[in-house]
């Protein structure tokens, strides 16, 4: 399970839930983690969020992870200390609005999301506003499976109670009231996680595309997000195997891989 969140105080309840310990050496981000959990600290802004969601994304290797995106956020109309799931993401002057499949079963609250550029003071709409969500989902759905990434807010502040400036001790109070909802949903992202895991001679065939052509970051994780797909959609180890074995180059596997599985997607 993989988190991000902007801050350090958003971090602490899951630090402390999941006894993460801080990655040694030098990196971009703060990293915490355990065996199973890793916690990326982005700062925030849009351009840290997209910048952390590709470090995060460069620590996988190559099998579909969860990905939740964690923080407050302001909201137009729920109740402070509500957690909400984001199921419509988007930013007033990007073209690209993002809807995470809604595929767990909670009682948490559903809510549109916009992220914008500096706080929302206003709250002109019923819906949350955050400052990164929309850049890490933008980072994240390339290479993914959708189904894989939540974004999860705690409101922080409303109309009634609106923003006066960012207060470390309450971000971290209103996440730990909702960890247990955190945990619920990540265990459920896990669940689902399992269910669409690539064949292991499929990641094996990838790792070997890998040693025989030159492939770029973009086409790894082109690669990655179509064998999800073709096992998620039932293509069989048989088909993609002779996929591999028939294409001498990255660009003509990709563009055999996205053959075969249109009329599958057409069908589903």
């Amino acid at each position: 399970m993989n988190f991000l969140v902007a801050l350090q105080p958003e971090a602490r309840p899951l630090i402390e839930k999941f006894k993460l310990k801080k990655r040694n050496g030098t990196h971009p981000f703060s990293v915490f983690e355990n065996e199973t959990h890793r916690l990326v600290i982005s700062g925030i802004g849009r351009v840290q969020a997209a910048a952390a969601t590709g470090f995060l994304l460069g620590q996988q290797d190559g099998r579909p992870q969860t990905m939740i995106n964690l923080g407050i956020a302001g909201h137009g109309s729920l109740d402070l200390g509500t957690a909400f799931l984001a199921n419509r993401i988007f930013h007033s002057q990007e073209k690209g609005i993002y809807y995470p499949p809604a595929v767990l079963e909670s009682k948490i609250s559903k809510s549109g999301l916009q992220t914008v550029d500096a706080p929302e003071k206003d709250y002109p709409e019923p819906i949350g506003y955050d400052m990164e969500a929309h850049a890490v989902c933008s980072i994240a759905f390339k290479s993914v499976t959708r189904e894989l990434v939540q974004i999860i807010k705690v409101v922080s502040d409303n109309p009634s109670s609106p923003l006066t400036g960012f207060d470390p001790k309450l971000a971290t109070d209103l996440l730990f009231e909702n960890l247990s909802i955190v945990d619920e949903i990540s265990e459920q992202l896990e669940a689902l996680e399992g269910e669409i895991s690539m064949d292991s001679d499929i990641l094996a065939k990838l790792a070997e595309m890998k040693a025989k052509f030159h492939i770029t970051a973009t086409q790894t994780h082109q690669l990655e997000k179509l064998l999800q797909q073709a096992h998620a959609l039932g293509l069989g180890p048989n088909e993609a195997r002779k996929l591999f074995d028939s294409s001498t180059d990255t660009k003509i596997l990709l563009s055999s891989l996205e053959d075969k599985l249109a009329p599958l997607r057409i069908l589903k």
